[in-house]
């Protein structure tokens, strides 16, 4: 299991090539590239310029013998008919797919996206969210097959929304995640498993990613309160990490661990970034010996 973070505790104009070779620096093993932070930028070029601009972050991670094992495409917003960036499900399915074939120039194998609601009102039964969904993200099998990428849908929370009401999110539990993974019924496709997300939702990680088994092939590891998507590192929430790693032990994962904690480091001063960087690799390094222990010793 290698160490990993996504590299966005960066902002998007700090140097790439600096980006990568600090957290290389730090003992990171593998690194997550977040194409969604870059889509405002993206939205303004042909798909030649990103694929150059693609090509330019290999070459600067191979300057520093960095690897990009996962990615996060594009995320639409809050429902399929309320997408943020002034999306609709068409532009959203063609920049999923233009973050496909930048992955595959990265030489990324798993891309995360969101499954959603179809309506920001809510309310649809959750069978009608399934086939809705399904039928989206069937549209990037074509690509995802010509590339080699597989497409990791991410377990969501509930979200509260005016007057005090809380709309019902569709995947966020596991088993109505694992139902869709299942739906799609292609071995390019699987399942991410965010442990803020997860934490939000009140749900038991354990036996929730027990119930996802092999279909989980990423993660995104993060820590919170319970209340909001903070995304701090493990120990400064309230999650408990024993029952979260002996979960994904249970289920057998074999992809990275991976961070998505940029609430922990975007307040740090970049002349700290180094220490706090080499922290949050000594934090990984106890959470996966826990890993490789037996469920029933890591009780």
């Amino acid at each position: 299991m290698k160490i990993s973070t996504s590299i966005h505790m960066f902002d998007t104009d700090y140097p790439m090539e600096q980006a990568i070779q600090r957290c290389k620096a730090a003992g990171f093993e593998a690194l997550d590239f977040n194409y969604t932070d870059y889509m405002p930028q993206l939205l303004r070029k042909s798909w030649p310029e990103e694929e150059r601009w693609a090509h330019n972050i290999r070459e600067a991670a191979e300057s520093w013998d960095a690897v990009f094992t996962q990615m996060h495409g594009p995320i639409h917003g809050a429902s399929f008919d309320n997408m943020q960036l002034g999306l609709d499900l068409d532009t959203y399915i063609a920049y999923s797919e233009r973050s496909l074939r930048t992955a595959a120039i990265l030489g990324i194998p798993w891309v995360v996206l969101h499954p959603g609601n179809l309506t920001l009102q809510g309310g649809e039964p959750t069978q009608s969210q399934l086939v809705f969904n399904r039928n989206a993200y069937l549209r990037l099998l074509p690509v995802m097959e010509k590339t080699g990428v597989g497409v990791t849908l991410e377990n969501m929370f509930d979200r509260p929304r005016g007057g005090g009401r809380s709309l019902r999110s569709y995947c966020a539990t596991a088993e109505e995640l694992a139902e869709l993974v299942r739906s799609l019924n292609h071995p390019l496709f699987g399942a991410c498993w965010d442990t803020g997300h997860a934490h939000i939702q009140g749900v038991d990680q354990s036996s929730s990613l027990r119930i996802l088994g092999s279909l989980l092939k990423a993660v995104h590891i993060q820590d919170n309160q319970g209340v909001s998507d903070s995304h701090l590192l493990p120990y400064q929430g309230s999650i408990d990490w024993v029952d979260v790693m002996s979960g994904m032990a249970a289920a057998g994962y074999q992809g990275d661990f991976t961070y998505e904690t940029h609430g922990y480091f975007r307040p740090v001063p970049l002349e700290l970034m180094d220490s706090a960087l080499s922290f949050a690799v000594s934090t990984a390094k106890h959470l996966t010996k826990l890993f490789h222990l037996e469920p029933a010793a890591i009780k």
